[in-house]
């Protein structure tokens, strides 16, 4: 069997999958994207593609008429037609959680630097104010706060979520949670306080989002939660910006209604020198790095490579998000099977 990949993955990985599959292998971490035409065509006769970021589309899989899997290094399905996969027998396999310890990090890390105002600290010795200035100036202008004894606020406590919260057991702080779908069980077990919504935003020293992107969640958070945030209360947004209404988000930070904020994320990426938010002191932006791990390699390929092994094998493992089309895939593996063996 033939397969094409693309994406970051180790040596060992590429080794393991050559036992089944003549490998076809472009890293576009090293090389740049492929177009949607070379793309295809090298996808077209192979029976597995293993894809980080390009597109997939129905034509493509439509042209690909021996494939029966995709293993898609991404937790989203954004850039594959699933509905043509399922149509043409072929399962798409995603890997959740892949860089989910990742986006925890920075979560945290981005608290632990608003507080502490770390980035127009660096400023200060950067453009050699501290030496201008003085050592008591520096120390009276970035005074910052601690986090022991504050109150963290999560919206969303699923898996980023859940391990925010492991992160800040041990830093003294009072975890608070909006999610309607979690099990009071797995609150208390984390030692988090579920909250209903406005009470979650009044009381939050620090507010992190940790919720994706949905009809339901598309511009949940505006202008009347900010007012309901304390003026010395952060925001943090290391999960998608369209829950967040923009105007609304730099109007509370250029009017200063809280006392901060650090993104990863934006409405449009990338953003330029012009940002509205960019140059704020009390704002730190960081170019969408959440998932920017190198262990994000290993994760990625553990998940996804090891469903499909499973599949292979005649189990149905749950990140294959089309069901519907494993009877078909398996018929395919075992045509090619039973043809090579013949």
């Amino acid at each position: 069997m033939k397969a094409f990949i693309s994406s970051r993955i180790s040596e060992s990985w590429l080794e393991r999958l050559a036992e089944d599959f003549e490998i076809d292998y472009y890293n576009w971490f090293d090389t740049g994207m492929l177009g949607k035409d070379a793309f295809g065509k090298r996808m077209k006769d192979c029976q597995l593609v293993v894809v980080e970021t390009e597109e997939i589309d129905g034509e493509m899989i439509q042209a690909s008429k021996e494939l029966f899997a995709i293993v898609n290094f991404k937790s989203s399905l954004v850039n594959i037609d699933v509905d043509a996969a399922t149509e043409e027998g072929v399962v798409v396999i995603n890997t959740p959680g892949r860089n989910a310890d990742a986006v925890a990090d920075l979560a945290v890390g981005m608290m632990i630097m608003a507080a502490r105002n770390v980035v127009a600290s660096l400023d200060t010795v950067r453009k050699g104010l501290w030496e201008k200035n003085g050592r008591r100036w520096a120390y009276t202008q970035h005074q910052g706060i601690e986090l022991n004894g504050k109150i963290v606020g999560l919206v969303g406590l699923g898996h980023i979520g859940q391990l925010v919260a492991r992160r800040l057991a041990g830093f003294g702080v009072k975890v608070l949670a909006y999610d309607p779908y979690v099990s009071p069980d797995v609150a208390e077990d984390l030692d988090v306080l579920l909250s209903g919504w406005d009470e979650l935003f009044e009381q939050a020293d620090f507010l992190s989002l940790h919720i994706p992107v949905s009809e339901e969640t598309k511009g949940l958070i505006g202008e009347r939660e900010f007012k309901l945030m304390k003026p010395s209360a952060y925001f943090i947004n290391t999960a998608r910006a369209a829950v967040v209404v923009e105007d609304d988000l730099i109007r509370c930070l250029q009017e200063k209604w809280i006392a901060g904020a650090a993104l990863d994320v934006y409405h449009k990426e990338p953003v330029g020198n012009d940002y509205p938010l960019l140059n704020l002191p009390h704002v730190i932006c960081t170019p969408h790095i959440g998932g920017a791990s190198m262990d994000v390699v290993r994760h990625m390929a553990e998940i996804g490579l090891e469903s499909l092994f499973e599949f292979m094998e005649g189990k149905h493992p749950v990140n294959i998000v089309n069901p519907q089309a494993i009877k078909e895939a398996q018929s395919k593996i075992a045509k090619h099977i039973k043809e090579g063996a013949g």
